[in-house]
């Protein structure tokens, strides 16, 4: 799969991210969202959980080169980056400026750099609705920040509200450039952020999975199949382990990194201290511990036993010890393919909607 253009990406409200949607799919109408030809549209009332809203398109800029959202910190430049003014100040070459920048682009893990990226698309759009010079649009100034968060309030959640805002701070930061802004302002609009975020924004409070709601979902599953057996191997694991979803699946197909996500290699058997037998699980790298960190379980009794269900999805799947470890055999020629987090939920969604657990998932 090729990576798509931040370009041709989406704002989904709800995911809180930029979504990469093919070139000419249609989209459907009433979903809020700030567009060219309107300063501010209001949301519509009723709108579903993960309705598709139109193309976020800013207007062509050399400033501006296509490339992914995780990349738009650095990529996207200011037409006054890291301005060297001033006698004191040392004149350091373009490759000395370019190091800073690259050095300072580590201070945000990926997942993090994804959703600025989908911020600072955001704002300037909103800057081309406003007409807003490219000189005037960083340093920004404390009133056209402002004037962004209150078009923001209302149409997304707060949440997403703040982390546009980051993106935007993290903007400056990354080309060197003043953030002058009134701290109380930016405060006031947040909690007005709050106050007017759209319902459609928000969950409903979801059940909390506990081991008879893990059963319940194993009852609809065929763990004899390659993607049932990776996906409640995968549940089970996450679960007794206590981590994240995210650092057992892949975000995407092509996004494999050895050097990043776990893999079958990166799993051991171990005696702890007292005398119990436990299985180790190595992540590479997480976004709380860049050099990473190890997780584990043991054995327990029931239909939720996670030994269980990783020797039974290593029997049926069989993947190397270099690959994903929750990869599952698809296609004609069965090859392997690593468990995504879309896939994951997915079919747990499913299970779980099939089980009468509506509340699970939503």
């Amino acid at each position: 799969m090729r990576e798509t253009s931040v370009l041709c990406y989406v704002i989904n409200i709800h995911a809180q991210v930029a979504v990469p949607m093919p070139m000419g799919a249609g989209f459907g109408a009433g979903a809020p969202v700030l567009t060219r030809t309107c300063t501010r549209v209001v949301p519509t009332p009723g709108t579903r959980m993960g309705t598709p809203v139109p193309v976020l398109l800013p207007i062509p800029s050399p400033l501006r080169p296509s490339c992914p959202a995780r990349n738009c910190l650095q990529q996207w430049r200011p037409p006054n980056s890291r301005p060297q003014h001033g006698t004191q100040v040392p004149i350091l070459s373009s490759d000395d400026l370019s190091c800073i920048e690259h050095t300072i682009s580590h201070a945000w893990a990926d997942s993090t750099k994804e959703t600025y990226g989908s911020g600072l698309l955001v704002y300037h759009v909103f800057c081309d609705s406003k007409s807003i010079p490219e000189a005037q649009r960083a340093p920004a100034s404390s009133i056209l920040i402002s004037s962004f968060l209150t078009n923001l309030a209302g149409l997304y959640s707060s949440t997403t509200v703040t982390n546009y805002l980051q993106g935007v701070r993290a903007w400056h930061i990354m080309h060197g450039l003043e953030w002058a802004i009134k701290d109380d302002e930016v405060i006031a609009l947040l909690k007005v952020a709050a106050t007017l975020a759209p319902p459609s924004s928000k969950r409903k409070p979801r059940e909390p999975y506990t081991v008879d709601l893990i059963a319940s979902i194993r009852r609809q599953l065929d763990i004899s199949t390659p993607l049932h057996a990776a996906v409640f191997a995968c549940l089970t694991t996450t679960f007794y382990a206590t981590a994240r979803v995210g650092e057992f699946t892949i975000p995407c197909l092509d996004a494999f990194d050895a050097a990043k996500h776990i893999k079958l290699g990166d799993v051991r058997h171990e005696v702890d201290k007292q005398g119990r037998r436990i299985t180790n699980f190595h992540l590479p790298k997480t976004k709380a511990a860049p050099q990473g960190e190890d997780v584990n379980w043991a054995k327990q009794d029931g239909p939720s036993d996670p030994e269980h269900a990783l020797s039974n999805h290593i029997s049926i799947n069989s993947p190397a010890l270099d690959s994903p470890l929750f990869a599952y055999r698809d296609g004609p020629k069965n090859l392997l393919k690593p468990l995504t987090r879309s896939k994951f939920l997915t079919t747990l969604s499913l299970a779980a909607r099939a089980a009468g657990l509506c509340d699970v998932l939503q």
